[in-house]
């Protein structure tokens, strides 16, 4: 198969979105120079696979979160486990990241 540049890769339609998500990585051995092994994202927009995220931590590939999405007007949330897909770096100046994350379960 060859590779078209206009061709869409992605399998589910995204969705523009902006919600905080609380994350924890299930990657054992989290050295302290490394991303904290808990921290708090903005989802950017979410799809029936998964979900794109803002962190201020660069997201290591393959790496396991579990993570809690709020629920609108409930005082809970609803944990679910992602794999992190690619990260990549926004900006320049500031220790901002953006993460592709697949739904596991």
């Amino acid at each position: 198969m060859t590779y078209s540049p206009d061709r869409e890769r992605r399998q589910y339609e995204r969705h523009p979105q902006v919600l905080e998500v609380h994350a924890r990585s299930l990657l054992p051995g989290q050295t302290a120079s490394g991303p904290p092994k808990e921290f708090d994202g903005r989802i950017h927009n979410l799809s029936n696979g998964g979900a794109c995220i803002l962190s201020s931590y660069p997201l290591q590939g393959d790496t396991f979160l579990c993570c809690e999405f709020p629920v609108f007007d409930a005082p809970v949330s609803i944990p679910t486990l992602m794999q992190v897909r690619w990260t990549a770096k926004c900006g320049n100046k500031s220790a901002s990241y953006i993460s592709g994350l697949h739904f596991v379960v």
